[in-house]
This record gives structure tokens, sequence and C-alpha cells, in this order.
């Protein structure tokens, strides 16, 4: 790999690393890069570089010798991504509901405000997925309806809300654990939505990796960023099981044991605690929709 990134960029990697299967990370000087494969529609790509280029918030193409940002390896397209930050530090709810980078062009490629198709779209796909599993992954045969429910909540909710005069801002497929730069300011990440994704996302990914973020919710509710309609949809992105349904992907579609859903399953209840108890802080801010079975449970 030393060759491919010397050829096509002119660069002498030192300490080239291969982090992850046909991933690499190196330096020049002091300067950390990544050569990465492209996981996303070259569209997205595009767009995405386009949405950055003026942005330092995010870290930055680089450009081969050709003057693309993608490189050909064996059919396989590649990007080299130049760390604009200290990859390690950490980033906390603060750093999140700072950074809103408004981006109002509704037809972009990058758009992902329509969550009840796309939540609709994916239970429809994982359903039909499910349904041909053999008997050997009774783990997702006995989890898989509970979280369908809460998906099926999250679209009802959704379909409640008027948001077609709201912002998007640029945000993350996924806010990822670790809690770093080297994630958070990563492009390949990017979508155009709305702001309580990103807040969402965060919270549901620390639930489960460090325990439940409440303190959290109680300084954002303080700081007062989002309106009431923005809390709503922030309750409503918290119902929906995105991390069961990320991993049940891998379980499906990669091979995974499906004992990787073990770590939701187990903090069910723990887990309608914390919706409840978000619910209780929210409705402070907001007139927040009702789930009944919910507040039955509290």
């Amino acid at each position: 790999m030393y060759n491919v990134i010397n050829f096509n960029y002119s660069l002498e990697p030192t300490e080239l690393i291969e982090f992850e299967e046909g991933m690499y990370s190196f330096y020049i000087d002091y300067d950390k890069y990544y050569f990465v494969k492209i996981e996303r529609p070259l569209e997205d790509i595009k767009e995405i570089f386009e949405l950055t280029k003026q942005n330092n918030n995010y870290c930055k193409f680089v450009f081969n010798k050709y003057q693309s940002i993608t490189t050909d390896y064996l059919g396989t397209l590649y990007v080299l991504i130049k760390m604009n930050c200290p990859e390690n530090i950490e980033i906390n709810i603060q750093d999140i509901i700072s950074r809103v980078d408004i981006f109002t062009k509704k037809d972009s490629i990058l758009n992902r405000t329509n969550w009840s198709e796309l939540w609709a779209n994916k239970v429809d796909y994982l359903e039909y997925q499910v349904s041909e599993l053999s008997t050997t992954h009774k783990i997702v045969r006995k989890s898989f309806s509970y979280y369908v429910g809460l998906a099926e909540n999250a679209i009802e909710y959704f379909n409640l809300l008027d948001t077609k005069n709201l912002d998007t801002i640029i945000s993350h497929k996924r806010i990822k654990f670790p809690f770093t730069n080297k994630n958070f300011n990563n492009p390949l990440d990017i979508v155009l939505d709305y702001r309580p994704r990103d807040i969402a996302s965060y919270f549901k990914t620390k639930f489960f990796e460090e325990g439940s973020p409440i303190e959290e919710v109680k300084f954002l509710a303080r700081k007062n960023v989002l309106s009431p309609l923005e809390y709503n949809l922030l309750f409503c992105r918290l119902l929906y099981p995105s991390y069961y349904f990320d991993d049940l992907s891998s379980v499906l579609e990669k091979g995974e044991d499906d004992d990787i859903l073990l770590k939701y399953i187990s903090k069910t209840k723990e887990y309608e605690t914390f919706l409840n108890d978000v619910y209780q802080i929210l409705k402070e801010k907001s007139s927040m929709l009702k789930i009944e079975w919910l507040i039955k449970k509290s």
C-alpha cells in the first residue's frame, strides 16, 4: 500500500498501519492521514466534499495527482483524509450542540429528514430478513418484535409533527464511540438532518457504552438551545432503536453472532426508565406527545 499512496499522492508515509482490513493510517511529519475505502455511493462523497471544502470543522479530502478525491485500487475506490486536529480529544454534549452548520438545500442526496419513510423501509426490510432466518438465531427471534414496536411508536410520533419549516444542519450518520475528534470530524459520516439527530445519537450511544447520560440531558434542557418541536424530535429519535437495528444488520449481512444484541436486550428496562426520565425533563420545555404504554410503566 505504500507504493499506491506514494504513486498517487507523491507522499512518503511513515508508520503505515492497517487498522482495519484494507484501511490504513500514516504520518507525514506530524500530520495524520487515513487512506480508507469508500463505503457510500460516490455521489454522496462528491456532495460531502462540496459541503466541507470551506468548512474547517471536518477533516479534509486530499487530491491525488489526477486532481481527484478518489483513487481506484484493485477496483475499489479509496479517499485520503487528512486530520485537522488532535484526533483523541474527547467530545461531549456541549461540543455537539455548539456545532450548528445550517444547510437548507432540501433536495440534497444527503438529506435524511424523511424519518418515517426511512424507518418504515428499514423495518420492512428487517422483517423480511428475520422471517428468512434459521432457528439458530434465537436471540433475534425472541427480541425482534419488541424493537419493531419501538420503531412503530417512533414512526407514529414523527408523523404527528410538522417539520416542513425546520432547518437542516450538517449531521452525522451516527455519533460513534469512542467520543473523539477522530470520529466527530470524519467527513465520510456526514448527512443532512434536523438538529436533534446528533444529540439523540450521542445519548443512545452513551447509554449503552458508558451508562445513562441523564445529567447531560438535564444540561441540554438548561441550555435551552432547542425549540419545542425539536424537543419532540429528540424524544422521537430516542424511541427509535437504531442501536439494535445497526447490530442486527451486522448479524443478517455480515454473519456476526446474534449475541452482540444482548448488550441492548439486557438493558431494556433501564432504557425504558431512561426514556421516562427524559420525557419528564423535556415536558417542562415543550408540550410533548404522549406514549401511553411508556407512561404507564413509569
